[in-house]
């Protein structure tokens, strides 16, 4: 959203009446003028108590409780002042950002729809508007509503930036290129921007730019990245590594370090002595890999180290390019655990959720109803989840026909294992995905529309995993036509 106007910076319209009403709100506006907003949002309440049709009174008591979070009562002193005063830009755009900021997108759309009829040249209200237009996901209207903010302030860097992260949702990836990078000729430092360019860049392929930009995950404060073991100095690829000791750290999810511990033996045949932190799942699995790689949830002791470097990192430090990954599969290895007789029927994993908590969650995982029509294939499905979700277990109650074995998994090493005695697997974009591509196991990936960088565009297959098979959507939320695919493939592999 736009920056706030401050409550203070408006011309006061005082209402005739008592002086307590006036002392009220003078001394609520010093009080907010010196960032004590509690104490003056409880006079303004008085004066307002005392005459209720002071909409100055109202919009800056709305300001003050948004500054202490209470948006419901924000939001009602806001409406007040909108009752009040219906044609005031300031109001109603206020009113919006709260509404806004309680993710109640269609109440704030109408609102700024209403600011951008009240003032049609005010780059601001089409900026606020196209910004809920994406949150709800209706990103075409946002980009139109973008460049109506950009006709009237062409050199407006928020708006750039907004309309390249539109671009990126409508998979318009060059024209997303175009709008972050000319965000950053306006402020190169607009860390941001960089961020988001970079997924554009790898997504397109680009990895000359990609991965450098990719390093601005450390710089934007709102990703909340923070680098483990600063007092270590990071190893980028411009010094000799030979001899050096080197700490490979994970830091995002599962499926990154799965992904990028590749890495970790090419170091080694380089010379270095490499040791790696990674997420607790994973250290069971990782610990039996590579001789002499010591694997850990983390390291106390540093002092042995000479450099650190996040896992994610060794592409740029490795000069990855989209013909140089390093893809010989497996590069990882298990003993396949005890499998039930085979019998006529593939054995198949599946994986349709991930973690609620992932931020593309509701487009990456799909309902398990959704996958209906593969149970009545002649398949043995097996679960390689650990856990369901509510909706899954209640569907699952009321088709008792499926059958859909769940081993017991309590890490990736025992996961691994059941996954080379599998047929092959069908996942969404989790990290079984990795796992299974690691191992050089058969994987089929579902992938919605705008799926993450390192799938690329539009191929069916992956340069990072030589067995994975991708199956996109068509067109957003198409899950049913991935299954509709999947069926037939499957069909055509039986005898």
């Amino acid at each position: 959203m736009a920056k706030k106007k401050s409550a203070f910076d408006r011309v006061q319209k005082r209402p005739a009446g008592t002086a307590a009403i006036e002392g009220l709100n003078q001394q609520g506006l010093i009080l907010l003028q010196q960032g004590q907003f509690a104490p003056g949002a409880e006079l303004l309440k008085q004066s307002l108590a005392l005459s209720t049709r002071q909409p100055e009174v109202s919009y800056n008591l709305g300001y003050a409780l948004q500054q202490l979070g209470r948006l419901e009562e924000a939001l009602s002193a806001f409406t007040q002042a909108v009752t009040l005063v219906p044609d005031d830009l300031d109001t109603v755009m206020s009113r919006g950002r709260v509404l806004a900021d309680m993710k109640r997108y269609e109440a704030a759309a109408a609102d700024f729809a209403k600011a951008t009829r009240l003032v049609p040249q005010s780059p601001d209200a089409w900026n606020n508007l196209g910004n809920v237009l994406l949150e709800l996901a209706r990103e075409a209207e946002a980009v139109e509503a973008y460049d109506k903010a950009l006709a009237l302030r062409p050199n407006f860097t928020q708006v750039l930036f907004n309309k390249g992260k539109a671009l990126g949702a409508l998979e318009r990836y060059t024209e997303a290129a175009d709008a972050y990078e000319s965000a950053l000729a306006l402020n190169p430092n607009y860390e941001e921007a960089k961020w988001h360019l970079s997924w554009v860049k790898l997504v397109l392929g680009d990895f000359a730019q990609g991965w450098p930009l990719f390093e601005a995950r450390w710089t934007v404060p709102s990703l909340g990245n923070q680098r483990r073991y600063p007092q270590l100095p990071q190893w980028l690829g411009s010094e000799p590594i030979a001899g050096k000791s080197l700490l490979l750290y994970a830091e995002q999810g599962l499926g990154d370090t799965l992904q990028f511990g590749r890495y970790a033996p090419i170091l080694q045949s380089m010379g270095a002595k490499v040791s790696l932190a990674v997420q607790k799942p994973l250290v069971s699995l990782l610990a039996t890999q590579w001789p002499s790689i010591e694997v850990a949830e983390s390291f106390v002791d540093v002092s042995e180290f000479d450099f650190a470097t996040p896992l994610m990192s060794l592409p740029l430090a490795l000069g990855t390019t989209l013909e140089s990954i390093s893809a010989e599969v497996p590069y990882l290895r298990v003993e396949a655990a005890a499998q039930p007789v085979a019998g006529e029927r593939p054995r198949v994993g599946l994986v349709w959720s991930g973690s609620t908590g992932h931020k593309n969650d509701k487009n990456r995982s799909v309902a398990l109803s959704v996958l209906a029509p593969l149970f009545d294939l002649p398949v043995d499905w097996i679960c390689l989840q650990p856990e369901l979700r509510e909706s899954d277990i209640a569907w699952l109650a009321e088709h008792h026909h499926v059958r859909l074995e769940r081993p017991a998994l309590t890490d990736f090493a025992e996961t691994a294992g059941i996954i080379l005695g599998l047929d092959w697997v069908v996942t969404v974009d989790t990290a079984v995905a990795h796992l299974a591509g690691a191992l050089g196991k058969a994987v089929w990936l579902l992938l919605p529309t705008g799926s993450d960088y390192r799938w690329l565009l539009e191929r069916a297959d992956s340069p990072w995993y030589p067995t994975a098979r991708l199956f996109r959507q068509s067109s957003r939320g198409d899950w049913a036509g991935v299954v509709g695919q999947l069926c037939t493939v499957i069909q055509d592999r039986m005898p």
